[in-house]
């Protein structure tokens, strides 16, 4: 078994969480997409400077449930 350094891991681990941010910023764009077509690239841009799960998380809940994507744009800017 390869011997792997605290950096080594580290570095997985920031990897791995950034694939999660990734994957959720997509989840949501995803969602966004197939409910009210296509979404607006400042939509997309304000997406892309998100790096919270907790919120991109709670983003995809709302792409999921909110009346209209005006609501969630409003949701997004706050």
């Amino acid at each position: 078994m390869p011997y792997v350094t605290s950096i080594q891991r580290l570095g997985r681990e920031e990897g791995r969480e950034k694939g999660r941010v990734q994957a959720i910023r997509e989840n949501v764009l995803d969602v966004l997409e197939a409910r009210f077509g296509e979404v607006p690239f400042p939509v997309r841009e304000a997406m892309n400077t998100l790096g919270d799960i907790p919120r991109l998380k709670a983003l995809h809940r709302l792409a999921v449930t909110c009346a209209n994507s005006a609501d969630f744009e409003r949701a997004l800017r706050s």
